[in-house]
C-alpha cells in the first residue's frame, strides 16, 4: 500500500485479534515508511507536530540538563533533535532487537539506513538564525546519543543487568498506549517509566487519542484507547505539574489508524517518590 495515500476509513477494523507490539514485535522499517516517510499524509502530524512542540517548549522554558532516555515506539529519532541541544547524554531504550538494529544502522550510517533527512531538514528550518540553519543537526544528535538498550516493562530492572540512574528528561512518543491494555496497565506502565525519572525533571509525552487500533503492512496492532481527562488526571496522581499540554485535531481520514487526535505534553515531576533502589 502507497502510505501517502491511504483509503479511506470506510468499515470497522475487526480488532478482536489484534497483535501486541512488545509481544508480538513489529517490522519497524515497514511502520517508519508508513507513518514517517518524506511527503507521506502522515508526516504533518506524527514527525513535524511534534518536532516543532518539543523546539517550542524547549526554547522557552528553562530546561536544562545532562542527560535524557528516550523511551519510544519503533525506531523513531526525529523527537530527539532539539533534545539533544539542551540534554547531551541521551539513552534511548527499545523493547526489541529490530529496533535496536534499525537504530544502529541509522547511527552507524550504514548502508539501507532508514533516511531521516526530511525531519533533519525541518527541524533546522525551525532555527532562525543563519549559523544555526547550517548546522548539521544529525551528526549532533548523534554524537548524544550515548547508548541504545533493551529493555523490559516486565522486570523490576526494566534493563537488567544495566542498572540506570534517574536522568533529568525523559521523552516517550506513542509507547505507553502501544504497550498498554488497560487504563490499570497505563497507569502501571507510566509509573514504571517515570521511576527514572528524577525529583523535578522534565517529562516530554507524546500521544494518540481515542484511537482503537494501527496497522503495519497487513497486521493490526492494538493501542490502549484514552482520552485527554484521562491523561491529565494520571499525571496528576502521579505527582507532575503540567507545563505545556497541546492538541492537535487529525485532518487524516485512513484505513492505516484510527486515532482522532494527537496530544503533546511537557510537565514536571514534583511529588510522586521513586521505587528506584
Amino acid at each position: 500500500m502507497d502510505a501517502s495515500k491511504p483509503k479511506l476509513c470506510h468499515e470497522k477494523i475487526d480488532t478482536s485479534k489484534s497483535k501486541l507490539y512488545h509481544k508480538d514485535g513489529m517490522n519497524t522499517r515497514n511502520f517508519l515508511q508508513t507513518y514517517c516517510d518524506r511527503d507521506t499524509v502522515f508526516e504533518e502530524e506524527t514527525l513535524n507536530f511534534i518536532m516543532k512542540k518539543i523546539h517550542n517548549s524547549l526554547a522557552a522554558g528553562n530546561f536544562k540538563g545532562t542527560s535524557a532516555y528516550d523511551i519510544s515506539v519503533a525506531s523513531l529519532i526525529h523527537q530527539l533533535y532539539t533534545v539533544s541541544d539542551y540534554y547531551p547524554e541521551i539513552t534511548i531504550l527499545k523493547l526489541n532487537d529490530t529496533c535496536i538494529m534499525e537504530l544502529n544502522k541509522w547511527l552507524a550510517m550504514r548502508t539501507g539506513a532508514y533516511d531521516w533527512s526530511h525531519a533533519h531538514d525541518y527541524v533546522k528550518g525551525l532555527h532562525c538564525t543563519s549559523d544555526q540553519e547550517d548546522l548539521n543537526k544529525e551528526e549532533h544528535l548523534k554524537t548524544c546519543i550515548k547508548r541504545v538498550l533493551k529493555f523490559d516493562l516486565q522486570k523490576a530492572n526494566i534493563t537488567d543487568p544495566e542498572v540506570l540512574e534517574q536522568t533529568d528528561c525523559i521523552i516517550t512518543a506513542w509507547l505507553l498506549e502501544a504497550v498498554s491494555q488497560d487504563q490499570n496497565d497505563y497507569i502501571k506502565n507510566f509509573q514504571t517509566i517515570t521511576d527514572l525519572l528524577r525529583p523535578g525533571g522534565l517529562l516530554i509525552l507524546a500521544g494518540s487519542l481515542n484511537t482503537s487500533y494501527y496497522k503495519v503492512g497487513e497486521d493490526t496492532y492494538h493501542i490502549f484507547t484514552y482520552d485527554e481527562c484521562f491523561l491529565k488526571q494520571n499525571l496528576a496522581n502521579e505527582g507532575f505539574k503540567i507545563n505545556t499540554c497541546e492538541v492537535l485535531d487529525s485532518n487524516i481520514q485512513s484505513d492505516l489508524c484510527d486515532y482522532k487526535q494527537f496530544i503533546f505534553v511537557t510537565a514536571i515531576k514534583e511529588c510522586r517518590m521513586s521505587k528506584l533502589p
